[in-house]
């Protein structure tokens, strides 16, 4: 009787045995299969089949989910976004990022968390849900900070700035990137302090706040140089040039435009030459120093033909031809005006050819050319209504209007191109 009962006992026992081993068989086949799919839709990937690779990640996160194998489920998701993000592909991109969110929130895993919040924002920011993205950033930034992440943070508040920018929201964006700024230098970052304070940079100069905007060209041209960033240090230098110019120091502008000049050229940079040239040009003239600030001006067309730069060659011609005319120069101003019209016509710059045309039209107006400046004033005018400008129509009228009655010509309606 005991050998019989010792007999069902020992056949229950390898019964279970043999369930459990064969469960577990399962589970690592199925394991199997997972790391197969992973690894053939990577392949796929890597051959240019985005559809294929996302079916077979498709099947991939379901046979995750099943194993409930919820970190590889996540990292699966997550892959998914991304692929979708290279495709461009951005409210499906949006929607993976959200369900790796989920599932991250599920796992209770802050690391995965923020990786999620990050690309979701940045996804709210590519579709122009600006007031999303912010939300976003604002649950990240309190994630950062239970986290005590310094990165995270910075991070985090960049990107607050950013989004608040992008929302046209400048001033309620500085703050945000001050604190960014402050965590950049506790990290000892110089990339991302530098950053930060271009960021700042902007942000001020859209409020034309001269001052600031001079005070982070300063710390951006001193980092750029510590770094080695020599084209940044340049263009830094430029908008530290022209922040003093807007404040009225002129001969405080002038050095760091004769920087940006060493710099270009040191750099083989003919559009930054012609920029520098240019700016230095503008300042010497507004100092009164005209015969310098003309030849600037030489230099800047001839920096700007080796660029192939047609904007530049328009703007050099232009201010030539201003300086020109400050001086009564008539002649030479109408010349240079002229070439500059002729080259704008041809690359089709249209408010170029505007601002051009109303220039010539005051050069015969001051040399007591009515038919001249009427006929040019009647061609920028026409241009003016063509570009939609009406602030500029207004005073092109008021132009035709003055001179007309100070000869007691009629002057003809603007003809519509």
């Amino acid at each position: 009787m005991r050998n019989k009962m010792w007999m069902v006992g020992l056949g229950w026992l390898l019964s279970l045995l043999y369930l459990l081993s064969t469960a577990a068989s399962g589970g690592q086949s199925s394991r199997v299969e997972l790391d197969r799919l992973t690894g053939e839709a990577e392949e796929l990937w890597a051959q240019g089949k985005a559809e294929q690779a996302l079916k077979t990640l498709e099947q991939a996160v379901t046979q995750a989910w099943e194993l409930g194998e919820r970190g590889r489920e996540w990292r699966l998701r997550d892959r998914m976004a991304r692929i979708y993000l290279e495709q461009e592909q951005y409210k499906p991109a949006l929607e993976y990022f959200q369900q790796g969110l989920r599932v991250a929130l599920d796992l209770g895993d802050r690391s995965a968390q923020a990786v999620e919040l990050v690309a979701i924002g940045e996804m709210f920011t590519v579709l122009k849900e600006q007031q999303h993205a912010i939300t976003t950033y604002e649950a990240l930034l309190a994630l950062e900070q239970e986290r005590q992440d310094p990165m995270g943070q910075w991070r985090a508040y960049y990107s607050l700035g950013f989004a608040h920018k992008a929302n046209e929201n400048a001033a309620q964006a500085i703050p945000y990137m001050e604190r960014a700024l402050e965590f950049a230098r506790t990290l000892q970052d110089q990339s991302l302090e530098l950053a930060a304070l271009q960021e700042l940079q902007a942000d001020v100069a859209g409020l034309r706040d001269y001052g600031k905007v001079a005070q982070y060209s300063e710390a951006i041209v001193k980092l750029a140089r510590e770094t080695g960033n020599k084209p940044l240090a340049a263009a830094a230098l430029g908008t530290l040039g022209y922040a003093h110019e807007q404040l009225g120091n002129f001969r405080r502008a002038a050095v760091p435009y004769q920087e940006m000049l060493q710099a270009s050229r040191e750099l083989k940079d003919p559009g930054g030459e012609w920029q520098a040239l240019d700016d230095l040009g503008r300042v010497t003239l507004k100092q009164g120093q005209l015969a310098q600030a003309v030849s600037y001006f030489q230099q800047a067309l001839t920096a700007a033909q080796r660029a192939g730069h047609k904007d530049g060659q328009v703007l050099a011609l232009e201010h030539a031809g201003d300086a020109y005319r400050r001086t009564k120069e008539y002649g030479q101003a109408v010349r240079h005006f002229q070439q500059a019209l002729k080259t704008a016509r041809a690359e089709l710059l249209l408010e170029y050819e505007r601002v051009l045309l109303s220039s010539i039209g005051s050069v015969y107006e001051e040399m007591g050319n009515v038919k001249g400046a009427v006929t040019h004033y009647q061609q920028a005018l026409t241009l003016a209504r063509k570009l939609g400008d009406k602030e500029a129509e207004q005073e092109l009228r008021d132009k035709v209007a003055r001179v007309s009655k100070q000869t007691g010509v009629r002057a003809a309606p603007a003809r519509r191109r």
